[in-house]
């Protein structure tokens, strides 16, 4: 369990056959405010998953309206290349501390 903005929200592992996943990894419910997760997911992709969920998750809870598609983007993006922009984010801003 966790929150955004105030939204509580929950994890739940099931097997990627269950229609509520209809095949796909994850999935964010903003109805039931879940996040449902395929149990069968090796380390590094339930990290990813889990990460491209919680960031619809924040969309959710933010109000914040988009296409799918562009979501998707967004998520992916974050998924993926999140750690390493907020890892560059905080070296570069460490060093402009000590200017």
């Amino acid at each position: 369990m966790f929150y955004i903005n105030g939204i509580k929200w929950k994890v739940e592992f099931t097997n990627k056959h269950n229609p509520i996943l209809n095949n796909h990894l994850g999935m964010c419910d903003n109805e039931t405010k879940t996040i449902y997760l395929a149990d069968d997911l090796e380390r590094y992709m339930l990290k990813k998953v889990l990460c491209h969920e919680i960031v619809h998750a924040a969309m959710f809870s933010y109000n914040i309206s988009l296409s799918y598609e562009q979501e998707e983007i967004i998520a992916d993006l974050i998924a993926t290349y999140g750690k390493e922009i907020i890892d560059i984010t905080n070296k570069v801003f460490k060093k402009l501390q000590s200017i």
